[in-house]
Formats: C-alpha cells, structure tokens, sequence
C-alpha cells in the first residue's frame, strides 16, 4: 500500500512532537503493509506556515535516515485552500507549494466548514497549468458532506478525492462515514489514505480500510484506491482506476 497523507515530520505541525515518535509512527504503518508513504505538513494553515522546503527535505532526509527504508517517506505538503495562496502556485513564485512527491498533484485541503465559491475556477485554472488538486478528506468538510454536488462538480474541473481510512471506519463519526459511502456511490473516490498524525489518537489505519474497502466495494476498488492510483499519482500519471 502508499499512502499519500501522512503528518510524520516531527515539530512542523500537529503531529508528531518528536524523532522517537515519528519513527514509531511511520514503523506502525510499515507493519500492516504500507511499503510507501508521503510526508505532507500543513502548509499555510494558520499557525503552521512551513514555507520553507528546504527544511522540508531535511527531516524527510533524516527521516528515511531513521528508517532505513522501511517505509520509504518522499516528500508532499497539505495545502490549505485560498484564492491568495492558490495565486502563488499558480504563479511559481514560491517553492513550498510543491506536489506529493514532487509531482503534479497537489493535495489541498478545505476549512472544516466552508468552501470557497471560487474553487471550482481555481481548480480549473490549476488544471490548465498542469496541477491537478487532489482534495483531502471532503468528507471531514461539513459542506460536502451535506452538498456532494459541490465535491463532484470539482472532480468535473479535474480534481481527484482522497477520504480518510479512520473515517471509513467510523472513527470521525457517522456523518462521515455516511459521507464516505454516498462519495463511493457516485463513483468519486480515488484514493484512500490515513492522514495519520500520533500512534495515539490518529494511527495510520490503511490495512482495516483496505479490507472494509475489499469487502464492500470488491478487490478491483481496493487494489485502485490503495496501490494503482496512488502509485499513479507518485508519477504523475493519470489515474487508472475509474470509480464506477
């Protein structure tokens, strides 16, 4: 398995607060399978500003250093959405705003309850420029949740969808699983991810979605949503699962 949303630098943001517990961290998700994973620090999300990639591959350097491999961590960020910041990317006058591993997708995140009117237009204009969002844990966002026409029409402008292991589970409530399963129903999952932060209150949680995933929508949607997709979007490539 890889997975694309994982908070394992230590002191960067609300996960791990030290080297000893981003080792653990990252072990953890190795020990049920997942072979490649994605640092991805919050980025211009009030107060974690990390906009420094340099120091970004520093502890991604050091972290694999600890590792040795096991799992391989690559580089990424979570990106807070705005029209400001969005500008930024699009112009690449800054560096911080660099895809998941470097690539072409781009994992954006929303405020809890709010979504911009102007995202689907700067979602269009990423795509023009080559950037394909990839939004992290919609159904954590309390506007999807209740409109799924506003995530489907920015899966129109291009954007790909990544919800959250814990939240197929039932970890972040009913509202959200509900979400996750009328997201399912509309063919707009494209990837499944732990968004992982300590060993004790957000674990990584792929193998058990993995299955929840093989169980309820068949082998094809977990190999899509748990390796081919994201293994795709490590290379920039399209995606080559399509939900049904």
């Amino acid at each position: 398995m890889i997975d694309l949303h994982f908070h394992c630098l230590p002191r960067v943001d609300d996960g791990p607060t030290s080297w000893e517990e981003a080792v653990a961290l990252c072990r953890a998700a190795a020990a049920e399978g997942t072979k490649r994973i994605v640092a991805t620090p919050h980025v211009y999300r009030d107060p974690w500003i990390n906009a420094n990639p340099v120091v970004r591959d520093r502890l991604v350097a050091a972290l694999n250093e600890r590792l040795k491999g096991s799992p391989l961590v690559l580089a990424g960020c979570e990106y807070l959405f705005s029209d400001q910041a969005l500008s930024l990317v699009g112009r690449k006058r800054t560096n911080p705003l660099t895809g998941l591993a470097r690539g072409a997708y781009l994992l954006i995140e929303f405020k809890s309850n709010f979504v911009s009117p102007g995202a689907a237009a700067a979602f269009h204009e990423l795509a023009v420029l080559g950037i394909r969002p990839v939004i992290a844990h919609p159904e954590r966002n309390l506007v999807f949740s209740r409109e799924p026409q506003r995530l489907t029409e920015l899966v129109r402008r291009g954007a790909a969808v990544q919800i959250t292991a814990a939240s197929l589970l039932g970890e972040f409530g009913r509202t959200a699983q509900d979400a996750c399963d009328e997201f399912f129903r509309l063919g707009i999952v494209h990837v499944v991810a732990s968004d992982a932060h300590s060993l004790g209150k957000r674990p990584p949680r792929l193998a058990a979605a993995h299955e929840w995933v093989r169980r309820e929508w068949g082998l094809d949607a977990a190999m899509g949503l748990f390796g081919q997709n994201p293994r795709a979007i490590l290379k920039s490539l399209p995606l080559p699962y399509a939900p049904v």
